[in-house]
């Protein structure tokens, strides 16, 4: 329709607004202002173009015409209206709702006026307003179904619970019952804490739609939510018998069964839905993070690795239920197949460095040094940037006594860590150890400082370093502080109370020493050729040299004990 055929019909429509408009209208208390023929066409123009201006886009300027139709014939309610439409849409709704008013008052018989009142009036937040209009557009037009919608909505969006429960109901008779209806009843009926009555409402849906699985289903949940535990187990019961191949029933089963305590049935639910294709993958692994997350018992881990091989089954060569199926054996403890599996997986696909890690893991726990020596490195030349794979390349380098190595792979990796003291600290406690076999002391003695800078509670490094300093007759004085902090923090650690037994014996506390030393026997030292060997030492200088050289003795049959020792036994003397 081009420009002059929409002036013609908007002079159409505003001759017919126009012909009923008043011919005279009061300006004040004393004066009255005479509407003439011309001012209503004049006005009819104006109002046209000010339209045209709104359709065209210019909101401010159509504002503007309609301000001076209203000028001209104050008394017209269709300007009001249309100056309230265009104030609501700038979102001025004070003014929008003044327009309004004035365009009802005018024109109380126009329904539209009242609709745009009521709704400017909601958006204003004037709810007895937008309540009582509605009430009047309903008794005015009873068979208007939007006004009765909008009305039950009115109590609904208000509070008045019971009212719009009236209105619904009404709205059933004419419609029906329907899903969209019942729903909205029985949250309402929720609001108000009637469970039973929100309950009828599902069973109605249910009556009429007998093998529709979705109505059980909104039933099972309401149920469930509300600890109706027989209902809901009934309801979800109805839908596998309706449908027994919906995996989802069966993951809803689960979680029910898991909420009201009975693990076994939830577990057996879960396997059920866990078989089932149509249920995807992704879904299923993050069914298993929420079902077994956090702390678990040694239970439910093994319910999870069973699960993992349902899914290693049910998508064979599939690297995401491969990977998990891995991260469950893991969990479990079984290294040795976690490790297998997981070469094969990083064999064809080597970008996941969260599964490299395990496999680190793997391999410390299973002892193989040579393993973690070789995959650290691996890992290394495709992360460069992340620092526990040096960690790793530097203790099992240590524990293969490739000292030189393992210093470089610590020193270097320690320079990537951020944010993390701990590893930080384990960083510079390993250094000090390694440092301490290449017998660098000053620079062993500077990494142990830095990790007790980052934890003074570190009780195995204040050992380390005490009996190293120790060893060497060195700071006893800071080497017995340090030993007696560790027994302190750990007091029943045989390599503590020996330490600190055997930095006393270095100061010539030999009494003292011994009865730290027998506190070291006594929490599992017997079975230590060092501990031992220190026992009959310390012995010797008590002057029991004949029960020194039996503890010598028994330190041989151990594996652990000082070049020394064939040499005190066979003199029955102490070298030191």
């Amino acid at each position: 329709m081009n420009h002059l055929i929409k002036t013609i019909a908007f002079s159409a429509i505003l001759l017919l607004i126009f012909s009923c408009s008043a011919s005279k209208h009061a300006t004040d208390k004393n004066t009255e202002q005479v509407v003439t023929q011309n001012d209503r066409r004049q006005e009819a123009n104006i109002f046209i173009q000010a339209v045209s201006e709104r359709e065209s886009g210019n909101i401010e300027k159509s504002l503007d015409m309609f301000n001076k139709a209203i000028r001209i014939d104050p008394d017209d309610p269709a300007a009001y209206y249309e100056k309230a439409r265009i104030l609501q849409a700038m979102d001025r709704d004070d003014e929008a709702l003044t327009s309004a008013k004035k365009a009802v008052a005018l024109g109380p018989d126009n329904k539209w006026y009242k609709v745009l009142f009521a709704n400017i009036s909601k958006a204003a937040g004037n709810y007895d307003d937008y309540v009582s209009t509605y009430e009047e557009l309903v008794k005015a037009y009873p068979k208007n179904m939007n006004f009765l919608q909008e009305m039950a909505f009115a109590y609904y969006f208000t509070g008045d619970y019971r009212d719009a429960i009236k209105s619904y109901n009404k709205i059933e008779d004419w419609v029906g019952v329907n899903e969209r209806l019942s729903t909205q009843k029985a949250q309402i009926y929720d609001k108000m804490a009637m469970p039973d009555s929100a309950v009828a409402e599902y069973e109605k849906l249910i009556k009429i739609h007998p093998d529709d699985p979705r109505y059980y289903a909104l039933l099972a949940e309401y149920c469930s939510k509300h600890q109706m535990n027989d209902k809901a187990e009934w309801a979800y019961n109805k839908i596998v018998e309706i449908n027994p191949d919906d995996p989802y029933v069966h993951i809803s089963l689960a979680d029910f069964y898991k909420k009201t305590g009975n693990d076994e049935k939830s577990f057996e639910e879960l396997k059920i839905g866990f078989t089932n294709p149509k249920l995807d993958l992704k879904t299923k692994i993050n069914l298993l993070f929420n079902y077994y997350s956090g702390d678990l018992s040694e239970k439910q881990k093994k319910q999870a690795l069973e699960l993992s091989e349902i899914l290693k089954k049910t998508y064979p060569d599939n690297i995401l239920s491969e990977s998990f199926h891995a991260s469950m054996l893991y969990e479990n403890k079984d290294y040795e197949k976690a490790q297998d599996l997981l070469y094969k997986i990083l064999k064809k696909d080597n970008s996941n460095y969260a599964l490299w890690e395990e496999l680190l893991f793997c391999d410390l726990y299973l002892e193989e040094y040579d393993a973690l020596a070789k995959d650290s490195e691996d890992v290394i030349d495709l992360f460069p940037s992340y620092p526990l794979p040096y960690f790793f390349a530097g203790i099992s380098n240590f524990q293969l006594k490739d000292y030189v190595k393992a210093k470089a792979y610590l020193e270097s990796g320690k320079e990537f860590v951020v944010n993390n003291n701990a590893l930080l600290e384990q960083f510079y406690s390993t250094l000090g150890d390694t440092y301490n076999e290449l017998e660098n002391y000053d620079a062993s003695y500077k990494a142990y400082d830095q990790a007790l800078k980052i934890n003074p509670d570190n009780a195995i490094v204040l050992n380390n370093y005490a009996y190293y300093l120790s060893l060497r007759s060195v700071n006893l004085e800071k080497a017995a502080t340090m030993a007696k902090k560790a027994v302190d923090l750990d007091p029943y650690n045989q390599n503590n109370l020996d330490t600190y037994a055997w930095v006393l014996y270095k100061q010539g506390k030999y009494k003292e020493a011994l009865e730290w030393i027998k506190k070291a026997i006594a929490n599992g030292g017997n079975n230590s050729g060092v501990v031992l060997e220190h026992y009959g030492d310390i012995l010797y200088k008590t002057g029991d040299k004949e029960e020194a050289l039996s503890y010598w003795k028994l330190a041989k049959k151990q594996k652990d004990y000082s070049i020394l020792l064939d040499k005190k036994i066979a003199d029955g003397k102490l070298y030191e």
